[in-house]
This record gives structure tokens, C-alpha cells and sequence, in this order.
């Protein structure tokens, strides 16, 4: 776990359409994705204009979801590191699925 990435989502002059957050993977409190060193990158529908596509080991990917979404993920996250008592450099896995 590392502190969040300032740049890990859009740049700060794009403008985030109405109700949308920002959201990137790896998250932006891991010590992978751009804090490793990558690019940003976005895929089409991900509301992002001028981020390109990229593929390979290092970078993160960004897309707008709903604030709310985001603010829900946010607390998730949060309470996970504070009840887990995760420090920074702890090691943890993200799983993905029900």
C-alpha cells in the first residue's frame, strides 16, 4: 500500500462530465500502476477524450463511473486498510468477482 497517486486518474484539466468520478486500476493506493512508473490509459465509452490506449505491465487504467459508485468504493477501501491495520508498503491482493 502506498499514499494515493495525485495523477492517477484524468489529467486535471479535462473536464469530468456531470456526476462522474474518476476511477483507475491498480488502485491509486498501490505501489503499482503509475506510481510503478507507467502511463495512463482509457478505453473508448470510458469518457477520457485524448488518453490512449495502452497495453502492457506498467500503467493504469482510468474511467469515469458514477460519483456515487466511487464514493462507495472510497469507504470500502478505507475501512479494509483501517480495520486490516495496513500500513505502507503492505503487502495485499485485490480480488475481483461476487
Amino acid at each position: 500500500m502506498s499514499a494515493a497517486q495525485p495523477d492517477a486518474g484524468p489529467p486535471p484539466t479535462r473536464p469530468r462530465p456531470q456526476g462522474k468520478s474518476c476511477d483507475e486500476y491498480p488502485l491509486a493506493t498501490s505501489k503499482e500502476g503509475l506510481s510503478a512508473g507507467g502511463k495512463r490509459r482509457s478505453f473508448p465509452g470510458c469518457s477520457i477524450p485524448g488518453v490512449p490506449s495502452r497495453t502492457g505491465a506498467k500503467g493504469a487504467s482510468a474511467c469515469m463511473i458514477s460519483v456515487s459508485d466511487q464514493n462507495y468504493q472510497g469507504g470500502m477501501n478505507s475501512s479494509f486498510y483501517k480495520a486490516e491495520r495496513m500500513l505502507d508498503g503492505d503487502p495485499y491482493r485485490v480480488l475481483i468477482g461476487d
